[in-house]
């Protein structure tokens, strides 16, 4: 019975937390940068008849003038005063099971199931003259049953012909708080007609990821200067190109395999994770009157010691209005 009035106070708490911080997401602004534009990214393993580590993802974000004046910029990283800004609200959506998810019992060496579900703010800048693009974003949410990850995945999975419900979804990652800052620098070191060859170093701090990367970008075909501004936000011209990215990422903590950091009460997770990971994307991407489609595929160096290799497609697809 305590056990149950403990877990009723904290999701209170979780709650309440996540309530006061929507509210600082709000404001008003003027005279911003962009258009309005709207982005929705999906992923999943799906393509590759998987569903293990990293399962599927969603990311929608809003570019829009009247968020520019959120509470939230204030802590994100200054611009210059002829640099080109644009800001966005995100939402995040990310569910991780084992490889065996019609089993019940907890698989100590595999994956533990974990969601979780991120509300913040993204604020990027581009400097055309140096050649620089600086993203950042600080992000709050929730990981655990709260997050919702076993009504979507089952959900969907009973639609599905193939795809059978998974069983093991009460060994979840339990509720905690995430708060998570992030940012992203770019420099561009080659830039030709058809050809371009940038290099970028990050780091994120907080729950649920806390790691750094350094890696660079390439791509080949018709575009614009990738250091513009978002590329359907500048021009409705026709553009095509082929892109691959890889970056070394050097982990500090994983919360969707080691816990979050307040609420202890898990039945499974992974102490021991592997520091030095290695991530590789590569694809395609249209853009056409103001819309943009991307299609590309990923690949992640094992992530614990018991653990494959993973891959995964994703989906962008952006347009203005």
């Amino acid at each position: 019975m305590y056990e149950d009035i403990y877990k009723i106070k904290l999701q209170k708490q979780i709650a309440n937390v996540l309530l006061i911080m929507l509210f600082s997401l709000s404001g008003i602004a003027q005279n911003s940068r962009s258009h309005t534009i709207a982005e929705l990214t999906i992923d999943n393993d799906i393509v590759f008849l998987i569903d293990r580590y990293y399962s599927s993802g969603i990311t929608m974000s809003l570019y829009s003038n009247w968020i520019k004046k959120s509470p939230i910029n204030k802590i994100l990283l200054p611009h210059g005063d002829n640099e080109i800004n644009y800001y966005s609200l995100n939402f995040t959506h990310r569910m991780y099971t084992p490889e065996h998810t019609l089993t019940p019992s907890i698989q100590l060496t595999d994956h533990p199931y974990a969601t979780y579900l991120l509300l913040g703010g993204t604020k990027i800048s581009f400097n055309p003259v140096v050649r620089i693009k600086r993203t950042s974003k600080f992000e709050f949410g929730i990981i655990g049953p709260m997050a919702g990850g076993e009504a979507i995945q089952n959900g969907l999975h009973k639609n599905i012909s193939y795809a059978e419900t998974s069983q093991g979804w009460h060994n979840q990652v339990q509720n905690d708080v995430c708060l998570q800052y992030g940012a992203i620098i770019e420099k561009g070191f080659l830039n030709l007609p058809m050809f371009e060859i940038n290099g970028f170093v990050g780091a994120t701090i907080g729950v649920p990821h806390t790691e750094a990367q350094i890696g660079s970008y390439t791509r080949f075909g018709f575009f614009d200067d990738y250091f513009r501004g978002i590329g359907i936000d500048i021009s409705s011209d026709l553009h095509a190109w082929l892109f691959c990215s890889g970056s070394l990422y050097l982990v500090n903590y994983n919360a969707t395999l080691q816990g979050g950091t307040y609420n202890q009460d898990n039945v499974h997770t992974i102490y021991s994770i592997n520091n030095t990971l290695i991530h590789g994307r590569f694809g395609g991407v249209l853009e056409y009157k103001r819309i943009s489609a991307e299609y590309g595929m990923e690949v992640r160096s094992p992530e614990f010691s018991t653990a494959f290799w993973h891959r995964w497609a994703h989906i962008n697809i952006a347009f203005v209005f």
